[in-house]
């Protein structure tokens, strides 16, 4: 007995340590567990919640599951090559395509007809190779759509789409108004730069409510003063130090241009050649140029634009169109 008590005496504090690092160890692996299980729980009951969210949804009716079954057997309905290409053609004008055969925007070939086996059955397969269609981006774009989106018909494949720009010429009244308005805004900059003008002093502006078709001074109007854009300087105020009389203004008919190496100098120059207009035009001092139909700038029409074309989007494209074989 003496002995084990001398023993006890020894290693009870060796004792007390192995005991105490035993029950840490046996509570960071409770600890550890515990978070382990915490983590599971809670993807147990995310996954809980959105299987709660697909079992409250409605199951579809018997005619809702009906209606869909009839959308897809009538979208797989055998189809004829007049009735794809009628189909085509439709949804091109209704995408805001020139579907009139005398605008060639839009041209199919023949269709030829195949057979294709998918997810073990066999259809009928309508394959159109190079199909045209060109118009306004939007409209193309729209098109192109539809045919990929199957919007309008759901077994339709788009493949191959090969894009441009093509460059459509402005014809009769349309191309002669703009280049109308094209030679007035390039012979307002070569004017201005003629007689080095960083500004016209004082224009004719929007602002003064009025626009003229006169490019010059009118020979038929004594008295009166017109020309284009400004009739206002005078041949002193533009340079003029000689004796004779020359033109005062900066206007594009007729201008009598004083000489920059010497002043007592001047030459008449033409920067349009022709005295009067078809439209009616206004000029900022910095020489921006606006065409009107009339001379009242409140009531008259304003047009915009004055390039010679204008950029239209060309595509070429293949597609299929999936069908139940005919009967």
């Amino acid at each position: 007995m003496e002995i084990i008590r001398n023993l006890i005496i020894t290693y009870w504090r060796t004792g007390l340590l192995l005991l105490g690092g035993l029950i840490l160890i046996i509570y960071i692996a409770l600890g550890f567990l515990y978070w382990q299980q915490g983590g599971q729980q809670a993807d147990l009951e995310k996954q809980t919640a959105q299987l709660s969210l697909v079992l409250a949804r409605p199951l579809p009716s018997d005619t809702e599951l009906r209606a869909e079954y009839e959308k897809v057997n009538s979208a797989l309905a055998p189809m004829t090559d007049k009735n794809a290409i009628a189909m085509l053609v439709g949804i091109a004008e209704k995408s805001g395509i020139d579907v009139t055969p005398e605008s060639g925007k839009i041209v199919v070939p023949s269709v030829s007809f195949g057979q294709a086996t998918v997810g073990g059955g066999t259809y009928q397969v309508l394959s159109f190779g190079s199909v045209k269609v060109q118009g306004v981006h939007d409209s193309v774009m729209a098109f192109i759509t539809d045919l990929d989106s199957g919007e309008t018909l759901e077994t339709m494949v788009l493949n191959s789409v090969a894009t441009s720009q093509v460059a459509i010429m402005y014809e009769g009244e349309e191309a002669e108004r703009r280049a109308e308005f094209r030679m007035v805004i390039s012979a307002v900059i070569n004017m201005m730069d003629d007689n080095a003008l960083s500004e016209i002093p004082d224009p004719m502006s929007f602002a003064g409510g009025i626009a003229t078709n006169f490019m010059g001074d009118d020979p038929d109007t004594e008295g009166a003063v017109e020309g284009f854009p400004d009739i206002t300087t005078t041949a002193a105020e533009k340079g003029y130090t000689g004796t004779d009389s020359p033109r005062g203004g900066y206007v594009l008919y007729e201008h009598d241009r004083i000489s920059t190496d010497n002043t007592t100098l001047y030459e008449t120059v033409d920067y349009v050649s022709l005295l009067t207009t078809n439209y009616y035009y206004t000029c900022e001092a910095d020489g921006t140029v606006r065409q009107f139909d009339g001379a009242s700038v409140i009531t008259a029409t304003e047009y915009l634009g004055s390039e010679e074309s204008r950029p239209e989007t060309a595509v070429t494209f293949s597609v299929v169109i999936y069908t139940r074989l005919g009967e």
